[in-house]
């Protein structure tokens, strides 16, 4: 059974030693707290929990599309089972003139511009690392799944020890927090074989 917003909040107060009617903490405060940990937490690398699929249809001599509301980054792009080549965009203006089947991709102003040029109809499959959806409802679930849902309490409880201004609770959970974010990764990483799980550099907590 996935874990609720509410229960995340509650594990979150009783960890801290906090009661439920803490006024410095009521339910919409400890909502922030919950869903800024979330997106911390995925923040930190391409999850496979987060990922997510599109179609994208193309339209002849249209080269830029705009990818799904929850898109955060690009993992790959394929069209007829073979994956496009990703180009930087000064590398894509070789396809400047040209138009035909996909061969190749590249992202600029949050936009993916498909190269050559699409000369027609075409499905590309758009697989992609998605935003954490913010948690509101008392019985809502993070995509997280709940073999982690300790390692959300501890980011939540790193916050939660700054605004109490208590140290030993923020260095309890900040060392929870890393080992978490180590584990998580070095799982991920086992379950892919070769692969490797991509680390973002954009973040911080």
């Amino acid at each position: 059974m996935a874990t609720t917003l509410d229960e995340i909040r509650t594990e979150v107060l009783e960890t801290a030693g906090l009661a439920s009617d803490d006024s410095r903490f009521p339910d919409a405060t400890l909502t922030r707290v919950v869903n800024r940990a979330l997106r911390a937490l995925s923040a930190e690398a391409d999850w496979p929990w987060n990922q997510a699929t599109e179609d994208l249809t193309t339209a002849a001599d249209t080269q830029a599309y705009t990818p799904d509301a929850a898109w955060q980054k690009t993992l790959r792009l394929r069209y007829e089972n073979r994956d496009l080549l990703e180009y930087q965009s000064r590398e894509a203006a070789q396809w400047a003139t040209d138009t035909g089947r996909p061969a190749g991709y590249f992202i600029e102003l949050d936009q993916i511009h498909i190269v050559p040029t699409p000369d027609g109809v075409y499905t590309i499959e758009h697989v992609f690392s998605s935003t954490e959806t913010a948690l509101s409802g008392d019985s809502d679930t993070p995509a997280l799944p709940d073999r982690y849902i300790d390692w959300l309490v501890a980011i939540c409880l790193v916050q939660v020890a700054t605004r109490i201004r208590d140290m030993d609770l923020y260095s309890l959970a900040d060392r929870e927090r890393r080992r978490w974010s180590m584990l998580a990764a070095d799982e991920q990483r086992r379950s892919t074989g070769t692969g490797k799980i991509k680390a973002r550099r954009d973040w911080n907590i």
